[in-house]
């Protein structure tokens, strides 16, 4: 068959719509339209040639296998008994191998042929470095690859690094969805290519594909109006930060790191050497906050309106409206719609937040374009040329501080600008950041900003003024009436947990031990519905913020680590469990972060729970005796860790910040310099062969070559979890419709109805809103058989659970009750007596 008579895409009533050419030049107009906004450093990367790669991508659609796959078509050129005859249903049907295929022949040479690769890859799963296709029709595919090839040039002549590959993969895909937008490029239509190029800037215009434009401001109180001068190391990352490189920038909690870094990607931007943001935290609270921080701060530098797109897998409920998507052709097969629907999910989703110009969201999200994720490289290509921050390292366990690692090594490949942020780095890991050999010798200043761009740069700045916090070890009981007084007395409280279930505890002692009228008691942590921990978070952080106007006269806020980092709350008195060194500190920098003229006590002070054992018996204990001493914080924590940390914290009556930051880090993560005790040794050991399991797992997840590509959801490959995760989702009332639909009454008092076919957005957004994340061994029983409406709007395993009006729940469909119960100020509370004792596992998980 001429290629002339082969289709693409089908119409609406599953006829042969546009053809394999004019949908391939469509592409590669889009991809010219795309590689003329890069920036110069962007476009050194490619080498002539990049969009004549995006127009080949379907010449493997001018196949038996695919062809014979519209039955119109068949129907239309008398061909049905042929294709029976020859046996096409038996040929290849995968069109982006034969694509691939074809491309690697017309390029020859082995070391080109690498760029087929990014060819066969469109469709977000690598088929191999090579692939090998004998298909019919090859004449007729590269008749029309050399059409393509006179209209947009050769094929590139040079061999490409691994950044160079997946960033042209992901333009190719790219440009295949855009150039797929039927608005765009109808079916029918038979332009020339003048038009087809015309039409590619439309739609790139239409979905507000552009190089941003900002503002020449050069005062610091321009980019941050509440802050009227910079202070020492805001000033210092001014002049450290100059040009693209790897950069860190180390202070204590509270001292401006954000808007340092902020500005130096401002400065970036103005001058060309950046395309625009995207600010990575460790989770979907922090994530929040710090997009309320910057979508003001972008307001002010932009030329124009330019929306800061979040990014995390919660994102999409701030959504008031369904997002404008791409609208393709009719999918006319599973691969097909498959692609369609991942087109429309980047551009309709938060993914488009690592597509958008400015951008906040979780670590995940970027991490997701290192591993073996489908469309890994998309997420790449959407990257390149950003500054790229990265907040709080320091609370990553080895496994995805090993893919932070492997990505800024990518980042940098792609020309951006990497800025970490943290107040509790160790030397060992600032080396490992910054890409330098264990030799090279690194100050020991604190604050401190370092980088590597031409070369290794280092600059001390002036610290802010010191502040002493007074230490008080607690092993005896819990202090509840002490707190209690204390909240009563005026000073506002904030006692951090490390697992759930001791927030719950805690938090219900204080309410039995409360009076009337006493200070008001709260709980905070991931263990409520999305809608109920929204209201509570927005109110905490307003209430204990940096405005007095909304502070209260006394009270006590129980949380989890959700409460440890990257969020505003200003506490005058902090109880905390033991924790990591760094954790501790950064759970004391919620304390007296913000000058108040009168504050209810006359000095910052922490309470740190310590084991009740003392030091003689954890020297003598064995090493089950040391995980039962430390308590549930040893299933949260590395037990070695923690018996470090509690060697730098029993005793201490004071700790002078930022002073002590530096020296008392790297004591407890230092070797030891004496011998320890066989049960500390035995845990120490432990920890190093998980730590080495967790690197050989990291790293293997970044050989994408070798791993089948797993779907590009946030948590899968990204964090290092021993504690599977399952949704639950919280109703009043379901009631069946018919086979297909149920009416929902959801506990926010929602009510609609959903459909195991129709998708709708609203039904979406409402559902999960009333999801909450739990052990998945708790909801174990609800997992299996799940209705068709529930698995047509949740992707992830989700229980669904009725609510009774005692607060106890049972599962949707029978009367059997599920062992939890839900308080709207305690969240969902896990009965373990009333669970079947084979499901209970050792499972705290406590983290966002």
């Amino acid at each position: 068959m001429r290629h002339e008579e082969c289709w693409a895409k089908t119409t609406e009533d599953g006829r042969p719509g546009i053809s394999v050419r004019d949908h391939c030049l469509n592409v590669g107009c889009v991809a010219e339209a795309l590689l003329a906004l890069l920036p110069p450093q962007l476009q050194m990367l490619i080498p002539p040639g990049a969009a004549t790669l995006a127009a080949l991508h379907d010449i493997g659609k001018v196949s038996p296998g695919f062809q014979r796959k519209n039955e119109a078509w068949l129907v239309h050129h008398a061909l049905r008994d042929r294709a029976l005859k020859e046996g096409w249903s038996m040929r290849e049907s995968d069109h982006a191998r034969i694509s691939q295929f074809t491309v690697q022949e017309l390029l020859q040479s082995p070391r080109l042929q690498i760029w087929a690769a990014a060819v066969g890859t469109h469709h977000g799963r690598i088929k191999g470095e090579r692939v090998q296709v004998q298909e019919p029709w090859e004449e007729e595919r590269c008749r029309l690859a050399a059409e393509l090839m006179r209209e947009f040039g050769p094929l590139p002549d040079q061999s490409p690094g691994d950044a160079t590959i997946w960033f042209v993969a992901g333009l190719i895909t790219i440009a295949d969805w855009i150039g797929s937008d039927e608005r765009h490029f109808p079916l029918d239509a038979r332009w020339d290519v003048s038009e087809r190029r015309r039409r590619a800037q439309t739609a790139l215009a239409t979905i507000n594909w552009r190089s941003v434009e900002v503002r020449q401001l050069t005062e610091f109180a321009e980019l941050f109006p509440e802050i009227p001068q910079a202070n020492s190391l805001q000033t210092t990352t001014d002049q450290v930060v100059g040009e693209p490189g790897t950069y860190v920038i180390e202070g204590p909690m509270g001292c401006g790191k954000t808007e340092a870094a902020l500005a130096a990607a401002h400065r970036l931007i103005a001058t060309g050497k950046a395309t625009g943001l995207y600010f990575a935290l460790p989770t979907q609270v922090t994530s929040n906050r710090i997009h309320l921080r910057v979508q003001p701060f972008v307001d002010r530098i932009c030329a124009s309106p330019a929306a800061v797109r979040l990014a995390h897998s919660a994102s999409w409920l701030a959504e008031t409206d369904p997002p404008a998507q791409l609208s393709p052709a009719i999918a006319n097969d599973e691969e097909a719609r498959n692609h369609v629907h991942a087109g429309r999910s980047w551009f309709a989703s938060a993914k488009r937040a690592l597509l958008a110009p400015f951008g906040v969201g979780t670590i995940d999200q970027a991490l997701l374009g290192i591993v073996a994720a489908k469309h890994f490289f998309v997420r790449q290509f959407g990257l390149a040329g950003k500054v790229v921050i990265l907040d709080e390292v320091h609370t990553y366990d080895l496994y995805t501080s090993t893919l932070i690692d492997a990505m800024a090594k990518r980042l940098r490949e792609l020309q951006c600008t990497v800025i970490i942020l943290s107040a509790t780095l160790t030397g060992k890991r600032r080396h490992e950041l910054l890409g330098l050999a264990d030799q090279q010798p690194l100050s020991a200043g604190y604050p401190l900003v370092s980088g590597v761009a031409s070369s290794l740069i280092e600059s001390t700045c002036e610290a802010p003024p010191a502040k002493t916090i007074q230490i008080r070890n607690v092993s005896a009981a819990l202090p509840v009436e002490e707190a209690i007084d204390r909240a009563s007395d005026g000073e506002c409280l904030l006692w951090i947990h490390n697992t759930v279930d001791e927030a719950q505890e805690t938090y219900r002692a204080l309410q039995s031990a409360n009076f009337q009228g006493g200070p008001s008691v709260a709980l905070l942590h991931s263990r409520f519905p999305f809608f109920r921990r929204e209201q509570l978070e927005t109110d905490w952080m307003i209430r204990l913020g940096k405005d007095s106007t909304n502070r209260p006269n006394g009270c006590i806020l129980v949380s989890t680590q959700v409460a440890e980092q990257s969020v505003d709350i200003d506490a005058d008195l902090l109880i905390t469990d033991l924790a990591p060194t760094d954790m501790l500190l950064q759970r004391i920098g919620r304390l007296w972060r913000h000058d108040r003229p009168l504050r209810p006590c006359p000095q910052p002070e922490v309470w740190i729970q310590m084991p009740h054992s003392d030091d003689a018996s954890l020297r003598d204990a064995s090493e089950k005796e040391l995980r039962r001493a430390l308590g549930k914080s040893a299933r949260v924590y590395a037990p070695y860790i923690l018996l470090r940390s509690l060697q730098q914290w029993r005793g201490r009556a004071t700790i002078t910040l930022p002073d002590d930051i530096r020296p008392i880090l790297e004591a407890t993560y230092a070797d030891p310099t004496a011998a320890e005790p066989p049960a500390w040794q035995e845990l120490r050991e432990q920890l190093e062969k998980q730590k080495e399991k967790m690197a050989r797992q990291a790293l293997n997840a970044t050989t994408i070559w070798n791993n089948p590509a797993l779907p590009d959801e946030e948590g899968i490959q990204t964090r290092f979890s021993t504690y599977p995760m399952a949704q639950l989702l919280l109703a009043t009332e379901i009631t069946s419709l018919d086979r297909h639909s149920a009416r929902l009454c959801l506990l926010d008092g929602a009510v609609i109805t959903a459909h195991d076919r129709d998708w709708n957005f609203d039904a979406v957004k409402a559902i999960h809103r009333n999801l909450v994340r739990v052990p998945r061994w708790a909801v174990a029983t609800g997992l299996t058989k799940p209705p068709g409406w529930l698995t047509n709007h949740v992707s992830q395993p989700t229980a669904t659970g009725l609510l009774q009006p005692a607060g106890n729940i049972r599962w949707s469909g029978d009367e059997q009750q599920t062992g939890l119960s839900y308080h709207p100020d305690q969240g969902i509370i896990i009965e373990r007596e009333r669970l079947p004792r084979a499901l209970h596992e050792e499972s705290d998980e406590s983290y966002d």
